[in-house]
């Protein structure tokens, strides 16, 4: 009985609310009905009161039926606003205040469950006490052809290897390698994600997709602006952002296009992370959070005077690897914490990647790990990329693949088979081992929070036979220079003969045969800073002292600063005569005698224009742009250079026998000017500063040496604070000779 009093009460309370809402709607109704009409009548007396107004200023009378009407209207508004006073009345007070609650609440939740921002897909977990534990097994897979390394990944059973010969493809199973023969020619891959069952490669120029066995572009015809690209990652939107090089960053959409993000486009991006559902981009001068819609600068001073070059950010922890050791960053509850994880060993950070709280290194002092406030000692094989799948750790240097397995359990059945585990060693099974990649790169996992750090004093674990030669610069300069050139700035340097002649802001022009330094002497107290000669003839110069040929450690004045105030640049045709580019445009040549004009750069090349040079008996301007070739008679040609102009400027160029001319772009392209064509030559991962040529062709840039062999630049190892002015092979000593702005450096040949 109570049960049915119960059932008939809900019932009736059910049928009055449905009676209740169905009379709230209708007073809402006729609420909205009445401001409808009352706006309507108030705006028909609106225009009333107007022609009542203009009927007053030109002293026409108002009429009977204009008051009548008026006062109708008045009338009629006061019955309408009483009427909507009581139904409003009527209705439930509070519905405004839910209807205004109930809004805040969408958008409240739209805020939070909906985020805006890109933010980097979820990353599968790992089995952290795989990598934390012992390592059981270490195994060395040779690689071939590659001088750089730039990444790897696990893929298909595979592990792939990213460098400046493409990327190689490695079956741990047999030890067999080959090269992916369908990316074009000279690519040089910077970044590998597998993403999707496909491998997505990208770098120099172009990003490409591995599905199976076919290799096709991302992006078809022109949809991707930028070619040269940095690195690669993928959002939770499954779309992709792309840092290039010297472009900023781009952001693919649905439609298979690729559009730049703003303001990003004065950065080189290295890396990309995620923290707190922030976007965080590493660039070469720091660190960049927020959307992509919005970035802001995030100012470290711990980050002053070091180079950023990797980095990993988990739910708590950033890790910035640079050349000078690692930066952590630790997330309390109300701000930020940032030490100095490592400042020693490893120093110059090449890649980190993180397996739940274990954090791997590469470096150039060997690979590291780092787990619960400790740091061990892997290797100290110089190492430049790391991947990990369910049981490896794969690291790659430049002739040599290690791969390390860990131990699940203390016991295992498969312990028979392999014998005898040790703790730490380089013990190699007799049977191979196959990769079980993850499908992800494992890189955005949480890590623990970081502590003191222990240095390990442990023996290396894998030496390796493969091991090639390193060059460590000892207190600059390596050669002991005179008392008298004791902290120079050295700023140009040039081979002729047997013989290398430096110019210096500081210590005027000197002379080095390999073995002694000489002064040159001049009748000059102003200095001269720039060279340019060629197998004939040798010439020093400046604009405000003029120039001066070289002739028996000896200067002689050639062009008095009165003719070569306002100079540019000079260069030496292949008939001997100087060719002077003057900062207003004008070009001249002398040949010894006279002084006289050639022509002049058109008005709006002027300012870009670089150099001027004599190739093959006709005149090439170099701009930063392209080449301006001289047809004669006013009449110039203009050739642009292949890729993006935007901020492309010239580091350097050289002539060689007066056939080829070589121009080095600000981003790492080097091109080659040779029987009236202009052709990309190829790509170096740095900023070029110089090129010279002996015997070879080399491009220095702000960290690393490169040499062209069989159509290719190699890399070859050399670090230097200072600026490389030129590099010089000594065949018969089997020494390099590298001159920087601080002095002289070797390394072996």
């Amino acid at each position: 009985m109570e049960e049915n009093d119960k059932l008939g009460k809900a019932i009736y309370n059910l049928i009055d609310a449905m009676f209740w809402l169905a009379d709230e709607t209708s007073r809402w109704w006729q609420i909205g009905k009445l401001s409808i009409q009352i706006k309507e009548l108030r705006r028909h007396k609106a225009t009333l009161n107007k022609q009542i107004i203009y009927n007053e200023k030109h002293s026409i009378s108002i009429s009977s039926a204009q008051t009548a009407e008026l006062a109708s209207l008045n009338e009629s508004i006061s019955k309408l606003a009483s009427k909507g006073d009581f139904i409003k009345s009527k209705c439930w007070a509070m519905t405004p205040e839910i209807l205004f609650a109930t809004l805040s609440l969408l958008f409240f939740y739209a805020v939070i469950w909906i985020n805006p921002s890109p933010k980097l897909i979820a990353v599968p977990e790992i089995n952290t006490t795989v990598f934390s534990g012992s390592i059981s097994r270490v195994r060395e897979l040779p690689i071939l052809g590659h001088s750089i390394v730039s990444d790897s990944a696990w893929f298909n059973n595979k592990l792939y290897v990213a460098g400046n010969n493409g990327v190689t493809e490695i079956d741990t199973a047999t030890g067999q390698s080959q090269n992916l023969k369908e990316l074009p020619l000279d690519f040089l891959a910077k970044s590998l994600v597998a993403y999707d069952n496909k491998l997505i490669i990208s770098g120099y120029s172009g990003i490409f997709v591995l599905d199976g066995s076919i290799i096709k572009p991302l992006f078809q015809n022109k949809r991707l602006p930028f070619k040269l690209i940095n690195s690669l990652a993928i959002t939770k939107k499954n779309t992709f952002l792309i840092a290039t090089l010297g472009q900023g960053i781009l952001r693919s959409n649905s439609d298979s296009t690729a559009v730049m993000v703003p303001n990003t486009q004065s950065y080189i991006v290295k890396d990309f992370g995620h923290q707190n559902k922030e976007l965080w981009i590493l660039h070469e001068e720091g660190i960049l959070t927020g959307s992509t819609s919005r970035l802001t600068n995030l100012e470290l001073q711990i980050l002053v005077g070091k180079k950023p070059r990797c980095m990993v950010t988990t739910e708590k922890n950033v890790f910035i690897g640079t050349d000078q050791g690692i930066v952590a960053g630790y997330r309390s509850s109300k701000n930020w914490v940032w030490t100095m994880l490592s400042s020693g060993n490893p120093g110059f950070i090449n890649e980190m990647v993180n397996a739940g709280d274990v954090l791997f290194i590469a470096s150039d002092e060997g690979v590291f790990r780092y787990y619960k406030g400790k740091m061990d000692r892997l290797s100290s094989i110089p190492t430049y990329s790391l991947c990990i799948c369910d049981t490896f750790l794969a690291a790659a240097g430049k002739s040599s693949v290690m791969l390390y397995y860990f131990d699940v359990l203390a016991s295992r059945e498969k312990n028979s088979i392999f014998g005898t585990v040790p703790e730490l060693g380089t013990y190699t099974p007799s049977l191979p081992v196959s990769a079980m990649p993850m499908n992800q790169r494992p890189r955005y996992n949480r890590m623990p929070d970081y502590g003191l750090i222990e240095t390990d004093g442990k023996q290396a674990l894998g030496e390796s036979s493969m091991l090639t030669d390193k060059f460590s610069p000892d207190k600059k300069p390596m050669i002991e220079l005179p008392i008298e050139l004791q902290k120079p700035i050295f700023t140009d340097v040039i081979k002729f003969g047997k013989k290398y002649y430096l110019t210096t802001l500081n210590r005027g022009v000197w002379s080095y045969d390999g073995q002694n330094w000489c002064q040159i002497k001049y009748d000059s107290n102003r200095s001269l800073d720039r060279l340019c000669g060629n197998s004939q003839h040798c010439y020093a110069y400046n604009s405000n002292a003029g120039i001066y040929e070289i002739k028996d450690d000896k200067a002689y004045l050639t062009l008095s600063s009165k003719d070569t105030k306002g100079v540019h640049q000079i260069s030496i045709s292949n008939d001997n005569n100087l060719i002077l580019l003057y900062s207003d445009g004008n070009v001249k040549s002398f040949d010894g005698k006279k002084l006289y004009t050639l022509f002049n750069i058109p008005g709006d090349r002027s300012d870009d224009c670089h150099s001027v040079l004599k190739i093959s008996n006709q005149y090439v301007a170099v701009l930063n742009q392209g080449l301006l070739i001289y047809e004669g008679e006013g009449n110039w040609n203009l050739v642009l250079y292949s890729g993006n102009l935007d901020s492309s400027k010239i580091s350097d160029t050289q002539i060689i026998d007066n056939k080829s001319l070589y121009i080095a772009i600000n981003d790492g392209r080097i091109f080659e000017y040779s029987n009236g064509k202009l052709q990309l030559s190829g790509v170096v991962p740095d900023h070029p500063t110089s090129i010279s040529y002996s015997d070879v062709l080399w491009i220095s840039g702000k960290d690393s040496i490169f040499f062209k062999n069989n159509n290719s630049f190699i890399a070859k190892a050399f670090k230097s604070e200072d600026s490389i002015l030129g590099i010089f092979p000594d065949m018969q000593k089997k020494v390099i000779y590298v001159f920087t702005t601080a002095g002289l450096k070797t390394m072996s040949n």
